[in-house]
């Protein structure tokens, strides 16, 4: 993944729906990475399964983010 992205949320997969709902509302673009479904994928399990969604943003949107976030 490139550096310009940075992870701005990790969480269960109702919280990450939610957040992505938003951020696309805002035209805020973003990567949503499943750890739970690549480890099944793999053969492997996941310890933690209610902190395998990630959502990356580009570094310039982290202010919108928060706001958006925080609302």
């Amino acid at each position: 993944m490139s550096s310009e992205y940075i992870c701005f949320f990790s969480g269960s997969m109702i919280e990450a729906n939610h957040l992505t709902s938003k951020l696309s509302e805002n035209k805020v673009k973003y990567i949503l990475k499943d750890d739970h479904y690549s480890a099944t994928l793999a053969g492997f399990g996941t310890p933690n399964y209610l902190n395998s969604y990630k959502i990356f943003i580009k570094k310039e949107d982290l202010e919108l983010a928060k706001r958006i976030y925080i609302n």
